[in-house]
């Protein structure tokens, strides 16, 4: 090993070396080093600015009006009790019914629900090719419109290039959680009925959530539904009153 003599050390090195040495001298020591004094702790959440906070979602989000993704206003006691109890029964697997006046925010309790709700039949069963194991995929959450689900299932009757209605059926019930906005504009005509009832019932049996929201009045939208809707709801769900003062009126 070759080895250097103080004499021997160019004059550079050796200034070099000492102020090397004078500026590991200079730091903390790690043992009392108090890192909190560099970090500064934030102030908790309200449970209500939790709600709007980003945060990761758990589900993909399908044809969700992209204004409630952007609309981070908090809301007032009578939403922030109506979303709470809405998210219960979600999480629960049952059947929502939001009624009430518009723009007093039932929508965005629906999209709210999507982004932060722990649901329970969250990913398609497993499925294996060559005996090997695909990836898991994670349900979708899917919003609709009552008149959409049957104007595509029209358009698609003697067209082989658009989505069957047995595909449409199916999408709609494998979605962990559905809301089918304006439950209450529709044709009212036995073939909807039916339908509608066929994928509430579907999703009923499987316990995925399901939201219904009308403009109506309870007394007026329960008497659009089917009975065996009514028990469903009646058994595992409830109704979500939102009658107060309209957001969007609240704005101008």
């Amino acid at each position: 090993m070759n080895t250097h003599t103080e004499e021997q050390t160019p004059i550079q090195l050796k200034s070099f070396l000492s102020k090397l040495d004078a500026m590991i001298e200079a730091l903390p020591d790690e043992r009392e080093y108090n890192y909190a004094e560099e970090m500064p702790i934030a102030e908790p959440e309200t449970p209500l600015q939790a709600i709007f906070e980003p945060q990761m979602v758990n589900h993909p989000m399908i044809e969700f009006p992209d204004r409630h993704a952007r609309e981070l206003t908090l809301r007032g006691d009578e939403w922030q009790a109506a979303y709470t109890k809405a998210l219960a029964i979600a999480e629960s697997g049952g059947i929502i019914v939001a009624w009430g006046k518009r723009g007093t925010g039932k929508t965005q309790i629906a999209y709210q629900i999507a982004r932060n709700a722990t649901l329970r039949d969250t990913h398609f069963p497993q499925e294996w090719k060559d005996r090997f194991a695909l990836p898991v995929k994670t349900r979708p959450c899917v919003y609709t419109k009552a008149m959409d689900i049957f104007m595509r299932m029209k358009n698609g009757f003697s067209r082989p290039d658009q989505p069957s209605e047995l595909e449409i059926v199916e999408g709609l019930v494998q979605a962990a959680f559905l809301v089918i906005d304006e439950a209450h504009v529709r044709g009212e005509t036995k073939y909807e009925d039916d339908k509608l009832t066929h994928i509430i019932d579907k999703r009923y049996d499987a316990m995925r959530p399901t939201m219904l929201i009308t403009n109506l009045t309870n007394k007026d939208f329960a008497a659009q539904l089917s009975p065996s809707i009514l028990n469903r709801i009646e058994e595992i769900g409830g109704g979500i009153e939102c009658n107060w003062e309209s957001f969007r009126k609240q704005k101008q």
